[in-house]
């Protein structure tokens, strides 16, 4: 990347490894740097890791990230849970959590707790900085499939094998109520303002609970268990992940199904929405992980780098990174380029891809380089737009920019004013190459490989 100060410095430190694709050029850097981390995605194509934790105690049934980015835990067949550094990728510790599998685990609003909910029956609250157990939670008579906690920090909810689910007030870990079911209760979860329940079971059915009144009504559609459910930011919308391989997304409060999400060839084990609420990951048996566009239930891209099947799928709330977790006792942290919503709602590409020629890490830097020298001869004036600006260029094997593709709103607005309206040219050439702009409100000029 290159970054531009407002007396217009170059700043020209930077470290990056290529990644050749098929249609333009991607990039993975050391975790720390993923905020300018652009590479590679569209609709179908494979998109490589950034990183990859090697855990060796099991299949890796859940993952959570924490509140600040920080900090993630695995819980695993074995009955482990393991709490890395998210950023280096160091393993601060491991715990013998349970004595059987866990399948669950949910770390509190503040970042204080993580609870583990396992196949021995219990649930387990552990103090995330040092390890030390806080809390067990006895009162389920077979296996906790799953866990939440709610995002006002007052309830933790489970559903186990009993047909039940649980409420304990948290984290003091007292029985509030039992809320009895017909079948396995295989996922739960809170509504963003902590009133609403959601709760997936074997027989395919969905219950809303309504906690305010334990009013609850069922939501009907799969044809196999529910085994994840997840609600939207915004909480209008819920999503569901089914054993009948496929994700619905309703408008729970009317039992419509705005979208039914295909593509998986196994059943889908995790679903979890980005940050934005503006794209959905599914985490699947079939060992991929699928990014969708839930504006028109399109599916975004492909991650299929897991050797066995994806148990969990958690985004960051801090940094652009997609975590999953598998089968095959890795996690793996996915760059998310830039934010979902400007992919989401970015217009159709001006330039039709082609295959790109390979390039040396070298060559790159100078075409780097060029599109750099190019924008910052033209956007000299102030700045004053409050939104960061964001593009896409295209450029010819010389580095010669062929076009330009605002991805927000913003750098729509605002193209005249940095004079990048001239470069929306249109053209097509037989090989060229994508850089991401960032034009700052503080007058900083960023170019990275896209």
């Amino acid at each position: 990347m290159i970054s531009k100060a407002v007396k217009w410095k170059v700043s020209a430190a930077w470290t990056l490894t290529a990644v050749v694709t098929a249609a333009g050029i991607g990039w993975s850097r050391s975790l720390p740097e993923l905020k300018t981390t652009v590479s590679q995605f569209k609709s179908g194509l494979f998109t490589q890791y950034s990183r990859s934790f090697k855990d060796n105690s099991g299949w890796i049934y859940a993952i959570a990230l924490s509140p600040d980015g920080t900090t993630l835990a695995s819980g695993s067949y074995g009955g482990i849970i393991k709490i890395w550094n998210l950023q280096t990728g160091e393993l601060l510790y491991t715990i013998k959590a349970h004595t059987d599998a866990i399948e669950s685990l949910a770390i509190s609003p503040d970042g204080n707790l993580l609870a583990s909910g396992s196949w021995d029956n219990r649930i387990k609250l552990w103090n995330l900085k040092t390890g030390i157990l806080i809390n067990t939670l006895k009162g389920h008579a077979d296996d906790v499939k799953a866990i939440s906690i709610s995002p006002d920090g007052r309830l933790l909810a489970s559903g186990s094998t009993d047909k039940t689910v649980k409420l304990w007030k948290f984290p003091q870990g007292k029985l509030l109520r039992t809320l009895p079911d017909t079948d396995w209760i295989k996922s739960v979860a809170f509504s963003p303002d902590s009133k609403i329940l959601a709760s997936g079971s074997e027989n395919g059915s969905i219950k809303i609970w309504w906690l305010n009144d334990a009013g609850n009504y069922t939501l009907s559609g799969h044809s196999g268990s529910v085994k994840s459910v997840a609600f939207s930011p915004d909480g209008k919308t819920l999503a569901t992940g089914s054993a009948d391989k496929t994700v619905k997304l309703w408008q729970f409060t009317n039992g419509k199904v705005l979208h039914t999400l295909t593509g998986h060839s196994g059943p889908v084990q995790s679903v979890a929405f980005s940050q934005d609420g503006q794209a959905l990951a599914s985490g699947s048996y079939d060992k991929t992980i699928k990014l969708w566009n839930l504006k028109t239930g399109e599916l975004m891209t492909n991650f299929a780098e897991h050797s066995k099947p994806v148990w969990s799928v958690a985004f960051s709330s801090q940094n652009p990174v997609l975590a999953s977790g598998s089968g095959d006792e890795t996690i793996k942290l996915w760059p998310v380029p830039v934010p979902i919503a400007t992919q989401v709602n970015s217009p159709a590409p001006e330039v039709e891809a082609a295959p790109s020629e390979i390039l040396s890490p070298g060559e790159i830097a100078q075409l780097n380089r060029k599109v750099y020298d190019q924008i910052d001869n033209s956007w000299r004036s102030t700045p004053t737009f409050k939104t960061s600006l964001v593009y896409r260029v295209a450029v010819n094997e010389k580095g010669v920019i062929i076009d330009c593709q605002p991805l927000n709103q913003a750098a729509a607005d605002f193209i005249q004013e940095v004079s990048l309206s001239s470069f929306r040219q249109g053209s097509k050439h037989q090989h060229f190459y994508q850089f991401k702009v960032v034009l700052k409100p503080s007058g900083v000029l960023e170019v990275s490989p896209w």
